[in-house]
């Protein structure tokens, strides 16, 4: 980029000469200034470049590495470290890109072009942005992004476990505190979850998996702010006939899961104002 050098005479003679002199420092100072703008923006632009053909070399080299590994709980070790990598990555990459995922909601044309614009240059690196409500949108992997990466060389827990994510990533769960996915939907996959840990019961994922697990289990019975499964809030409480249906349906096909006695708990307590320390406190049990 050129440098402007503004040279002022000492020496001025006439007042109009110094009125030029003067327009001529201001208007190079505002060139200069223009310059410098251009230059921070085009550092912005390729820092964000540079932030996702990174993510991108880093899943490149991942699949070499996997190619070479000793075993596949090598493979294990590696999902987790680079699981977590990618998670600092894809902050700083919505943090380059926030003026754009501001403007997600914008019915300004050039905003919705910007958006759109994003959304091309995200899935050329296999992201993509996803709304979860309230104004946010979050840069993420595609659904099934690392399971096609690790599926051949993990171990069967980490293989499973990977699927069912990549299952559930199909679509948004919760959005503006309200569950976007059926209770149906979400009462089978706590099955889903009950049949994994019952299948790999000393896998390393256990602790992560039963966090999940019980809050899918509290979200189930309870719901959340915007799609509550009860009235609590009137004198009259009581379970919409809908959740008491989906219930009845979840004891009917599934009488063994260990979330039966937590239905049971919550139908009969529901109207307690502690009930979600009842809940929890039945769930450490399991």
């Amino acid at each position: 980029m050129k440098k402007f050098i503004i040279a002022i005479t000492s020496v001025i003679l006439l007042s109009s000469c110094k009125q030029t002199a003067t327009k001529s420092v201001s208007s190079k100072a505002e060139i200069k200034k223009d310059s410098a703008k251009v230059e921070d923006g085009a550092k912005t632009a390729q820092s964000d470049s540079n932030l996702l053909e990174q993510f991108s070399k880093n899943k490149n080299e991942v699949v070499l590495q996997l190619k070479s590994l000793p075993n596949r709980e090598a493979a294990n070790a590696l999902y987790e470290k680079y699981f977590e990598a990618n998670g600092t990555l894809l902050q700083e990459i919505a943090a380059k890109e926030s003026g754009v995922l501001d403007k997600f909601y914008n019915e300004d044309e050039a905003d919705k072009k910007a958006v759109k614009l994003l959304g091309e240059k995200l899935s050329e690196h296999e992201l993509e942005y996803s709304e979860i409500g309230e104004g946010y949108v979050e840069i993420d992997p595609l659904h099934d992004f690392y399971y096609k990466i690790f599926k051949d060389y993990v171990t069967n827990d980490y293989k499973d476990y990977l699927y069912l994510k990549s299952e559930e990533n199909k679509s948004l769960y919760s959005a503006d505190a309200g569950l976007v996915i059926s209770f149906k939907d979400l009462g089978d996959r706590i099955i889903s979850w009950e049949n994994f840990m019952t299948k790999y019961p000393n896998s390393k994922l256990i602790p992560s998996v039963k966090e999940q697990y019980k809050s899918y289990q509290m979200d189930y019975l309870v719901g959340q702010d915007n799609t509550p499964t009860a009235e609590r809030s009137s004198d009259e409480k009581y379970i919409y006939p809908e959740n008491i249906q989906e219930f009845n349906r979840f004891l009917k096909k599934y009488p063994k899961s260990p979330t039966v006695p937590l239905i049971s708990l919550f139908k009969e307590n529901f109207k307690n104002e502690k009930i979600y320390d009842l809940i929890t406190t039945e769930q450490d049990k399991l």
